[in-house]
């Protein structure tokens, strides 16, 4: 544990957590969910050839995302978007169109939100839960009850195109503020991304503590900050220590 600036814990009313490779392992299970998603669009339609490539896939979104940045605000519609554009680009449109790409997107969702959160840190959770009003700030599309992690947060704060922007922007942090009625330097932000969680946290006016290489050591390391943290841990469960 590394404290970067002078913190008074005593004035922290309110804990807010990113959820993906900050309290479990998202990294692989994202993986196995976007191979199986690109096996499910072939199995689904027949195709073959570079579409059973997922970098087919991630280069329609790509350009579909380069196109609308607004939709970097909804990662749920940028994904069903570009499955329209794709399929139109195959020569097989949806036949229900963005309806249709939707569904196909909730099927992705629901293997992308299958992972595991480990009994240590539930019990963290529970004991931080019984301390601090606890805030879940996330930019992705995890289903938070499937993941059985939505009881320990009294919200659960998302992107909404055209209303709240993705972090590393203040608007989630500036609403989670409002929820709880403190002000922004009342909350303490635990994240493992230099840029969305440190940054954007920092420059919102929050405390910030960051999981550096996040849950699984695979995050962006300390290269990659543009400002300091106020707090940096190596494992999730140092928060035991600090906050307990």
């Amino acid at each position: 544990m590394k404290f970067y600036k002078q913190i008074d814990l005593s004035k922290i009313k309110v804990l807010s957590f990113d959820l993906d490779n900050t309290i479990y392992d998202c990294q692989s299970v994202l993986t196995r969910a976007e191979n199986w998603f690109t096996t499910y669009l072939c199995e689904r339609y027949g195709l073959g050839g570079k579409y059973q490539s997922y970098d087919y896939w991630a280069n329609v979104k790509s350009k579909v995302l380069h196109e609308d940045m607004s939709l970097e605000d909804d990662v749920t519609l940028l994904r069903a978007q570009s499955l329209v554009v794709a399929f139109k680009e195959i020569g097989i449109p949806l036949k229900k169109g963005l309806e249709e790409a939707i569904d196909l997107v909730n099927q992705f969702v629901k293997k992308r939100s299958d992972g595991v959160v480990s009994g240590e840190v539930r019990s963290l959770m529970s004991a931080l839960k019984a301390k601090y009003p606890l805030i879940s700030v996330s930019n992705g599309n995890l289903d938070a009850k499937q993941l059985e992690v939505s009881s320990y947060f009294e919200t659960d704060l998302r992107p909404v195109r055209f209303k709240f922007h993705r972090k590393p922007h203040q608007d989630l942090f500036i609403e989670c503020a409002k929820f709880k009625q403190v002000k922004p330097c009342e909350i303490l932000h635990i994240g493992d991304d230099p840029y969305t969680d440190v940054f954007g946290a920092v420059s919102s006016g929050c405390k910030c503590v960051w999981l550096r290489k996040g849950y699984t050591g695979i995050s962006p390391d300390e290269r990659f900050l543009s400002v300091l943290p106020d707090i940096e841990i190596d494992n999730i469960l140092e928060l035991s220590q600090l906050l307990l």
